[in-house]
């Protein structure tokens, strides 16, 4: 700084503009956020819809029709549901329906987790029992949902998920969602209802959670 003719005169230094290095790493971790929030905002939107009222259908005249829920209760046990679920609650309902809805919606659970329960390797062994009939015939749709507690191991879900995608054709879907058997336990209703499927009549399994 300086004085000139009775003027104040100031010189600065210019930097030269140093080019930023892109940095990879911070980038990378923001694409994989972003990644799985979107990921979770589409589970979270689609599922409870297929959760709320799910049904359990019975036996079709139409080979390879199946609707499978697989309760993850422990690294051990889970309950497996399948459509002789809903004959079973239809038996009790028939036997007990003089009983109060909640000693009867009881009664019906405690039954459907006595029966459902197999250990995590015979859960396992009828997955791929049912995508081996899912091979062997093109034409059929199947529909699994796993209903997982969060603190279980995701290692576990992933395998179940991993044998579903091995089908040749893509036929199993499934779905996936967190929740206990408390859940179940606590539904806010379990009964059979008939519906009519194409001018079909069918019984199935309504569980309201």
């Amino acid at each position: 700084m300086r004085w000139a003719g009775g003027r104040l005169s100031v010189s600065f230094k210019i930097k030269k503009d140093q080019p930023h290095k892109l940095e990879l790493v911070s980038l990378i971790d923001m694409i994989f956020i972003l990644l799985v929030f979107f990921l979770v905002t589409s589970f979270v939107i689609r599922m409870p819809l297929e959760e709320r009222n799910l049904y359990v259908p019975t036996p079709k005249n139409e080979q390879g029709r199946a609707q499978i829920v697989i309760q993850i209760m422990s690294t051990d046990s889970s309950l497996w549901i399948d459509e002789s679920a809903s004959e079973l609650v239809s038996r009790i309902e028939e036997d007990y329906g003089y009983e109060s809805q909640e000693r009867l919606k009881q009664r019906i659970l405690n039954r459907l987790i006595r029966d459902s329960k197999v250990s995590n390797s015979e859960m396992i062994n009828r997955l791929d029992r049912l995508c081996q009939g899912a091979d062997q015939n093109p034409q059929a749709n199947y529909f699994v949902l796993i209903r997982c507690p969060y603190e279980m191991p995701y290692s576990m879900v992933v395998e179940l998920i991993s044998r579903i995608h091995d089908t040749a054709y893509r036929n199993v879907r499934y779905g996936c969602v967190g929740g206990h058997l408390d859940d179940l336990r606590n539904c806010r209703k379990i009964l059979t209802v008939v519906e009519r499927v194409k001018g079909e009549r069918r019984k199935s399994l309504l569980i309201d959670f």
